[in-house]
């Protein structure tokens, strides 16, 4: 029997590598004489991989009854369902619970389990009888069995401890429950040490309770007022982590105990409030993130940043970075938000997930439903032909570009702690991811608290605070010979909030001006000075390489050092970054971009196979560009390029010279994708 795996990126069947590029289709929610003309739709678009969930209250029509055979509702026939799927030759990512969501009634669970959280052992019970009956029917479908073609499960679904739901169950109100102890597991015991970070005095575990500070923008809510109430909202923060970490782990115990032995995959919701992306990873063979962004990313002027980075932080800790429910649609309400989803928006959504580094999605809902809007394929299998077209040629680019085949030309990183960005200590208008967007700046983004990848250059956007493991990770990357730059704000204290200063920073002396005040840097002798407009750090510096700035009345003053630590060094600026400023530093350590746009909102990121190089253009805008676009890493490379268009198949020859820089138009909202040769002559 083949073996289904996760290796590298990629997931295989045996030998065989199956591209991760699918589209949710819910067999329950359509007329069952429509599923053949519905799969053929999807066909015709491409795809070879669908998707569904299986909602257990609908099976188990009545309790302890189930039916997966269509003898009480032709819609419950599972087990055709499976038969047509596999016949028609395509793979399934099967996700039968327990919980679905999926705008279903008490998300997919019956009302007599949905009244327990997913840790109480009637739940569990529950849950397992549920999972034993589904599991007879699937079984045979997995694609470790002969025939098979399940490729994938997921377990479960965005796993959350839903406090405002079940609060009262996990002791969040009067009675003592698993937040207690959490807490009493996760100070070893030490009651005074929680008394002490917490500034409390309670008498017994027990009497632990959480501070849950104001989450939402313009929601009343407890404000934070310092270290020891902030300690106390980020140990809440760990309790959900670690619960829904627990559900994850023994949810995928349960399959296994069944005997799944394919892949099985947790997913995520695109913030961080309840999952710990990576610790999920830990217990999972992969982690995909759910995206539904806002039409052409109007939301804020963040958003298109956002929507990259998390994707870059995916791709940093799961084994296999795709997106598990990739907007296809919208559900109601959601909506409201998102205004109509135009056909340029999901070319500009999918290519910025290429630039980004996604290897694979599955789109959601790629057949229309009930509750849901705006999906390239109705519920009677007939297509939304101005959005079917772009689907299908998408699916298209998809294959010639082979996302899992390429690697990404970066030597970039940045230093992301998911916990600080969940608790709202950390911005979504954090100024050096600000700077760097500005700036067209590729990079990854790595999660400290793991081992750093060989990079040339991380750069620290994260609080003052880290756990110590993660300033560890940060001083033996340096030693080792990277380089790790910072601005006005470094990782000083531990997540106790005590000084903890092992990486190597140097405190600053003292800070000047009161207000932001203009002047300007030089980071080396004859290098362009660089205009900063921010308060100012000055330190002593004393033993390190000293970055002086006249300041004016002030004098000169040392507002930065370069200071070697083992091989590496570390490079700190106290003051806040500009994109010019960010450009100025790579320039002087040698690290220039791969690719870049002159052409303000045109966003780029280049990848190579072989010989080959692969560009990823978005254009942010709301207008159309004609960008002028830069290819450092190529300008060593001989002879001709010719570029082609992945979308139209158009070619155009460059001679050496005529390719710096390329001029290439990109319509508003939109994006384009080539592939370069090269050729001597």
């Amino acid at each position: 029997m083949p073996k289904v795996e996760i290796k590298n990126q990629k997931i295989f069947v045996g030998k065989k590598e199956i591209p991760i590029i699918s589209g949710e289709v819910h067999y329950w929610r359509l007329n069952p004489n429509y599923w053949r003309e519905t799969l053929r739709r999807v066909r015709e678009m491409g795809l070879e991989i669908i998707s569904t969930y299986v909602p257990w209250d609908f099976h188990e029509y009545k309790r302890g009854h189930f039916d997966f055979t269509g003898k009480t509702d032709e819609a419950r026939n599972l087990k055709a369902f499976l038969e047509l799927t596999r016949k028609e030759g395509f793979w399934l990512l099967l996700r039968p619970g327990p919980y679905i969501y999926s705008e279903w009634p008490r998300d997919g669970v019956p009302d007599y389990a949905y009244k327990y959280h997913r840790l109480h052992p009637r739940f569990l019970s529950y849950a397992k009888e549920y999972l034993k009956q589904v599991s007879k029917v699937f079984m045979p479908y997995l694609a470790s069995r002969k025939n098979g073609h399940i490729l994938m499960l997921q377990a479960d679904n965005e796993i959350d401890p839903w406090p405002d739901v079940f609060g009262s169950q996990y002791g969040l109100s009067e009675k003592p429950g698993l937040f207690q102890d959490f807490m009493r597991d996760l100070y070893k015991g030490d009651l005074s040490a929680l008394n002490e970070c917490w500034g409390t005095n309670y008498a017994s575990f027990r009497e632990a309770s959480p501070f849950i500070a104001t989450m939402l923008p313009g929601e009343k809510g407890l404000p934070l007022k310092g270290d020891k109430e902030l300690k106390r909202h980020l140990d809440y923060f760990k309790f959900k982590y670690g619960y829904s970490r627990e559900v994850a782990r023994g949810s995928i115990q349960m399959y296994r105990e069944l005997g799944v032995d394919i892949p099985i995959y947790l997913n995520v919701y695109p913030f961080f409030y309840a999952h710990d992306w990576a610790a999920f990873q830990e217990v999972a063979d992969g982690v995909g993130v759910d995206l539904y962004p806002s039409n052409e990313l109007k939301e804020d002027e963040f958003e298109h940043r956002k929507l990259c980075d998390k994707i870059r932080y995916l791709s940093s800790v799961s084994k296999l970075p795709f997106i598990a429910e990739f907007q296809s649609g919208i559900w109601h309400g959601r909506h409201y938000e998102t205004s109509v989803l135009t056909p340029n928006h999901y070319r500009m959504i999918c290519f910025s997930a290429f630039l980004a580094g996604a290897k694979g999605w599955n789109w959601y809902m790629l057949v229309n439903r009930d509750n849901w809007y705006m999906s390239p394929i109705n519920e009677w299998g007939r297509v939304r032909g101005e959005l079917y077209d772009v689907f299908k040629q998408i699916v298209s680019v998809f294959r010639q570009l082979r996302p899992t085949s390429l690697k990404k030309l970066t030597e970039i990183g940045v230093i992301f702690n998911p916990l600080q960005y969940a608790a709202r200590t950390l911005t979504h208008n954090s100024p050096i991811l600000v700077a760097l967007y500005k700036g067209d700046v590729d990079y990854d983004m790595c999660d400290p608290r793991r081992r750093l990848p060989e990079k040339k250059v991380f750069v620290y956007s994260g609080n003052q605070w880290l756990e110590r493991s993660a300033h560890q990770n940060l001083r033996r990357y340096v030693e080792e010979g990277g380089t790790l730059v910072a601005f006005r704000s470094f990782p000083r204290k531990d997540d106790d909030f005590q000084p903890y200063q092992i990486v190597g920073f140097e405190e600053p002396e003292r800070t000047l001006f009161e207000f932001k005040r203009q002047f300007t840097i030089t980071l080396s002798k004859g290098a362009t000075p660089i205009a900063v407009n921010s308060s100012v750090y000055v330190f002593k510096a004393e033993g390190c390489e000293k970055i002086q700035a006249d300041l004016g009345t002030y004098g000169k003053q040392t507002v930065g050092y370069i200071k070697k630590i083992g091989k590496g060094k570390i490079i700190h600026l106290g003051m806040e970054p500009v994109p010019e400023l960010v450009l100025g530093v790579l320039n002087y350590l040698k690290t220039p971009l791969v690719s870049y746009s002159a052409t303000r909102e045109v966003k780029t990121a280049l990848f190579s196979r072989g010989k080959r190089y692969f560009l990823v253009v978005v254009n942010n805008g709301n207008e159309e560009k004609s960008a002028t676009i830069y290819l450092p890493a190529l300008a060593g490379i001989r002879g001709k390029m010719t570029a082609r268009d992945l979308m139209s198949g158009e070619k155009k020859v460059y001679s050496k010279e005529g390719r710096h820089p390329l001029n290439i138009y990109v319509a508003r909202k939109d994006g384009r994708v080539f592939e370069f040769t090269f050729s001597r002559g």
